[in-house]
């Protein structure tokens, strides 16, 4: 890209998830978030099945979110791991606020 900012959508990583794409993108989203994508376009469980209402874009928010905390643990971004031994630390505690 010559140092320009990259950005995709999906990518999904099989095609056989009708209805969960929002899970393979998920998974796709991690590894071109940890080899350095810019910015990730999230993806819906009606990703071409149909247009999304509310809660399927919710869904797919919620896949990426995970996706991009997943491809910063990946690249050593600070803080990343941080956040996580704080989760970790706080379900052994049973902390579940």
């Amino acid at each position: 890209c010559h140092g320009a900012p990259f950005y995709t959508l999906g990518p999904l990583i099989t095609d056989i998830s009708p209805g969960y794409d929002h899970f393979s993108s998920g998974i796709g989203a991690a590894m071109i978030g940890w080899f350095g994508c810019a910015m990730l376009c999230y993806v819906t469980p009606k990703e071409h099945l149909g247009l999304p209402d509310r809660d399927d874009v919710k869904q797919g928010l919620i896949a990426y979110k995970i996706a991009a905390h997943a491809g910063d643990l990946a690249k050593g971004m600070p803080g990343a791991q941080l956040r996580d031994n704080a989760l970790s630390k706080a379900r052994f505690e049973f902390r579940w606020e």
